[in-house]
């Protein structure tokens, strides 16, 4: 896809009309130019809210959807994995902007839709007792805003404070390197937290729009919770149930668009054939596969495509497909068990690499890393399908306090250099952090290693 060939404008569902009702905005990529598809939830009937990890959590979820009537939508922070018994993880710092590490809802209201405008398809998933609430939704869809970019001027941008700058992060990624030479893992994500203020005209909902404009990633999310915005263009899914048959898609694997067709061809074949790119893709396609193995029906664990290359608006991922055939007497909770956090957001071997990480990245993930999503009950006390995303690409929006969080990172082998490493980091950085009124490069920490290494 040539991003220059394709409109930086979509329509989007009116969040603003919908008055003081918490939205759950959950997109999908469209196969027509310039649409989306997805569904809209309004309300709470029912919430799980845990704001610490806990045990059981998996199960609470699994008998939260269970006991619904109809679909519901939350998140699982990656903070979470403190409650594995196997993991003795030493404190870190809170992120900036906290959430709950386990938050779930049974919506009021939930509306499916492909396309917005007067052509739109809607269909309810979970209709509403108040017609004007209906009303309401329906003509969010029918009657969008057009999102544009709304990109901020990078020399006027806001001050970017990093838990690693670039001294901090050379010193964090020799120490990940370190544990790979010596065998204790082959591959680890490293990750650091972003943060800052906001524009005073800041608009989540408009800022939001600009993001799916500028990425169009098939896993993107508007969520508001409390006096928290969620601001989500993850192109990344985690886990996805129908019927007996799961799939995971971990990414490994990023690089730049380029405007010129013919440059953009060139990059993504570079990518296609990169060694380092190839191995950590492999790696945790293997690693996944290991995963799914726990919970799958003997020989039905495969992986549909290793290392293809899917171009999304603003870069070029690699994406491998593993699939199985869920055994019987597997329930949701034993699914997300054996499978989260997401692979590609730890490393190798996984439950090494956590520990690793925790005492190397200053600053607790949050939700990134984590998932958000749906799920529906199969009508037997447990959840059946459902459709998880990995959290990445993801700013988490404080209104109260006026600041906002993100965490990016990228994966370490033993063929990563820290220069490549580091610049990856701002080329995922850099979307979401333009349509908050900051830039990669918008703090001395933020130039330093761009002066000093290139």
């Amino acid at each position: 896809m040539n991003p220059t060939a394709t409109s930086s404008h979509l329509a989007l569902p009116d969040l603003q009309g919908l008055g003081e009702h918490a939205p759950w905005l959950l997109l999908d990529a469209s196969d027509h130019p310039g649409a989306i598809s997805g569904m809209l939830a309004i309300g709470e009937r029912r919430r799980l809210t845990l704001s610490t990890a806990t045990a059981d959590a998996f199960d609470q979820i699994g008998a939260f959807v269970g006991a619904a009537s109809g679909r519901c939508v939350g998140w699982i922070g990656y903070d979470q994995l403190r409650a594995d018994p196997m993991l003795d993880l030493p404190d870190q710092k809170p992120p900036h902007v906290a959430l709950p590490v386990v938050h779930w809802v049974e919506p009021e209201a939930v509306l499916a839709f492909k396309g917005t405008g007067p052509q739109a398809s809607c269909h309810w998933l979970t209709a509403p007792d108040d017609a004007a609430l209906a009303a309401a939704m329906e003509s969010a869809v029918a009657h969008p805003i057009t999102a544009g970019p709304e990109l901020h001027d990078g020399a006027h941008a806001l001050p970017v404070s990093s838990s690693l700058h670039a001294d901090t992060y050379r010193a964090a990624f020799e120490k990940v390197h370190r544990h790979i030479l010596r065998g204790d893992i082959y591959e680890l994500n490293l990750c650091r937290e972003l943060n800052g203020a906001l524009p005073e005209d800041f608009s989540a909902h408009s800022a939001f729009g600009a993001l799916v404009a500028r990425t169009l990633a098939p896993y993107s999310a508007f969520v508001t919770s409390g006096v928290v915005d969620i601001l989500c263009a993850s192109p990344e899914c985690f886990l996805q149930r129908e019927g007996g048959r799961l799939v995971s898609r971990p990414i490994k694997g990023t690089a730049a668009r380029m405007a010129d067709p013919q440059a953009d061809a060139e990059a993504a074949e570079r990518l296609r054939t990169d060694p380092k790119e190839r191995a950590e893709n492999v790696m945790i396609t293997d690693l996944v596969r290991n995963d799914l193995s726990r919970v799958a029906r003997p020989a039905s664990v495969e992986v549909d495509e290793l290392c293809g290359i899917y171009s999304f608006r603003n870069v070029h991922q690699m994406v491998s497909t593993v699939s199985c055939t869920v055994r019987d007497d597997v329930c949701f909770a034993d699914i997300l068990r054996a499978t989260f956090p997401m692979g590609s957001m730890t490393g190798a071997p996984k439950l090494r690499a956590m520990e690793i990480t925790a005492v190397t990245e200053p600053v607790q993930r949050g939700l990134y890393s984590g998932t958000l999503g749906w799920a529906e009950p199969n009508g037997a006390g447990d959840a059946g399908d459902f459709h998880l995303n990995v959290v990445i690409r993801t700013a988490v929006i404080d209104r109260a306090q006026s600041r906002w969080s993100v965490h990016v990172g990228g994966a370490i082998t033993a063929l990563a250099a820290a220069d490549s490493e580091w610049a990856e980091t701002l080329l995922k950085a850099q979307s979401v952090l333009e349509v908050l009124g900051a830039g990669t490069n918008a703090a001395p920490e933020e130039r330093t290693m761009q002066g000093k290494h290139g």
